[in-house]
């Protein structure tokens, strides 16, 4: 039939044929996608019309494709996919990259989410719709917020840990204030923040630091000199040591010769002699003679808690002010700065989960020696230690010694060196000193009766309690002194006062300790010096006899149960008389 068509008609219905067959090729529902290596877009398949609305879960899962792609464009992919596939596919405007790829027979959803992750992207479904989005592992479309009370670290440290969890997209808001928290996210992400924020905000173990430090100060000091002093100096008529008339002459001699005792950080102890003059001649020496044995002891027993991986300081000591001296273009001003001086100690506990406690410690003992211009000069024991220790094991630090042993001798040469007479003609100090500082210290970990049960360890009640049974321990320990000084007539507490007042001033020390500690240590001492003074300074036989029977029924195995039995028996005869 073509044969009786004109030229002009044959091309018309070439054309026809042509574009028939082409529709029929793309319409297809079989056609498979073959390899792409030109550079032209693919067709926009998303602007033809959708005829069937099927499950978009059912086709990802149940059909499979066969793919081979060299560099293309990765929009054109997807929409050659999603028209062939009938996929209901959203994605952003500025979508880019390339995919070179091959696939036989896999199902649509593992090849579109091969296409996409190679080229960081991900893509969800929802409500029938698969949203192609930025970044991996998003499983929603929608940003949410979520708001934590944080109950135990700070939001400071909770948002450092938890920024690289966010996503790219996440931000987080603090309150310090209140310790809020304030997070916005994709909901995956958010799942991943709440379970860390489980994991991190617990509530931090505790370290009770229990610390003796004793400071031992000895010195010996010795000072021994001579100093003379001559003088001759006859006055008017009188004659000098030769008989002769002075009058008209001057005859004078004025001398004095210092063998002094050297030493520098000891004086006193001068014996001065002037008794000597005869005929306008005068002689004295002034003896120094002084010997000083000192013992000082320092003994601190500080208790502190502190959090695990915090640093807890102790000081005692004061502190030292000096001024600094800051120049300027405009003058000099002039600050006034403070150093702590004393005894101090630092301990960082640091605690690992198999109950050891690993501690730096830094325990010093200062002292100002010197105030100079440019500042004070400080002379310091200290050390630094890291070590690791059991709970309630205690660590010693000791050997913390400084010995000072100075002699000076001088003297008059050959008089010096004459037996005993000698003496008066030389000097000699010895100056030694020696420092010793000890520290022990025991760490507790204070933990819950829970913690404690399944740890094997003291639970926090226990360590509280052992804490104030040495807190009472030390208060009686110190009014038992006090006490003890005001009986005896020769401390500096009991000067200006009469016997009765000591006595009844002791008393009252004593009651308060039996009365409001009776299970502390020394209990009974106070319950018998109670007695005692009842008996021997009050003469009130009645209340003594009544003291000592209670020693007797309340601390049996008291070690003054003894002296207790041998004045009830005293008290006995004499009530009988």
């Amino acid at each position: 039939m073509i044969i009786f068509l004109g030229k002009k008609y044959k091309i018309v219905y070439l054309c026809f044929c042509f574009y028939f067959i082409f529709c029929i090729n793309i319409f297809s529902e079989d056609t498979i996608p073959v390899e792409n290596t030109s550079s032209q877009p693919i067709e926009n398949a998303l602007d033809q019309p959708i005829e069937d609305a099927a499950s978009q879960d059912e086709i990802l899962s149940s059909q499979k494709v066969t793919l081979d792609y060299k560099d293309a464009e990765l929009s054109s992919v997807l929409r050659s996919l999603a028209y062939s596939y009938k996929l209901n596919l959203v994605t952003t405007k500025d979508m880019s990259g390339k995919v070179t790829i091959t696939l036989r027979d896999v199902p649509v959803a593992q090849a579109l989410d091969a296409i996409l992750r190679i080229n960081g992207y991900n893509y969800m479904l929802k409500d029938n719709l698969i949203y192609v989005l930025p970044g991996p592992g998003i499983n929603s479309l929608n940003m949410q917020s979520f708001s934590f009370k944080l109950k135990y670290i700070t939001v400071v440290e909770a948002k450092e840990l938890l920024q690289k969890v966010l996503s790219e997209k996440g931000d987080i808001r603090t309150n310090e204030s209140t310790n809020n928290i304030v997070i916005t996210d994709f909901p995956e992400s958010l799942d991943k923040v709440k379970i860390l924020l489980k994991d991190i905000d617990v509530p931090p173990l505790q370290v009770l630091i229990e610390a003796k430090i004793l400071d031992i100060t000895s010195s010996d000091l010795e000072n021994f000199g001579v100093t003379y002093s001559m003088e001759y100096k006859p006055i008017g008529d009188n004659t000098g040591l030769f008989k002769r008339n002075t009058a008209g002459t001057s005859e004078e001699i004025d001398t004095t010769t210092t063998l002094a005792g050297p030493s520098s950080t000891l004086s006193g102890g001068q014996l001065k002699l002037n008794a000597f003059a005869i005929k306008g001649f005068t002689a004295s020496a002034t003896i120094d003679a002084l010997v000083r044995d000192d013992k000082a002891h320092l003994l601190a027993s500080p208790s502190i808690s502190t959090l695990n991986g915090k640093e807890a300081r102790i000081i005692i000591g004061e502190k030292y002010p000096y001024k600094e001296k800051t120049q300027t273009t405009t003058g000099t001003t002039e600050t006034t700065k403070f150093v702590d001086v004393g005894t101090t100690l630092r301990v960082t506990p640091q605690v690992s989960e198999d109950g050891w406690i690993t501690m730096v410690i830094h325990p010093e003992v200062s002292s100002v020696s010197a105030s100079l211009d440019a500042g004070p000069r400080i002379t310091t024991r200290e050390a630094d230690a890291t070590v690791r220790i059991a709970d309630g094991d205690t660590l010693v630090i000791g050997g913390l010694i400084s010995n000072k042993d100075d002699a000076k001798k001088g003297g008059i040469p050959i008089l010096s060196d004459i037996p005993i007479i000698g003496v008066l003609f030389s000097n000699k100090s010895v100056d030694g000193e020696q420092k010793e500082l000890t520290v022990f210290i025991t760490p507790h970990i204070i933990r819950t009766k829970e913690e404690a049960a399944a740890y094997g360890t003291v639970s926090k009640d226990e360590v509280y309690l052992s804490l104030e049974q040495t807190a009472t321990r030390n208060y009686v320990t110190k009014m038992l002194e006090i006490a003890g000084n005001l009986e005896s007539k020769d401390s500096a507490v009991s000067k200006y006062k009469t016997k009765t007042q000591r006595m009844g001033e002791a008393l009252d020390i004593y009651d308060e300790i039996v009365r409001k500690y009776p299970d502390a240590r020394g209990a009974d001492v106070a319950l018998y010096r109670i007695g005692y003074i009842y008996y021997a300074e009050f003469k009130d036989y009645d209340l003594a006899k009544e003291k000592f029977n209670e020693l007797l029924s309340l601390y049996p195995r008291s070690s003054y149960r003894k002296e207790a039995a041998a004045y009830l028996k005293k008290l006995e005869q004499r009530l009988k008389k």
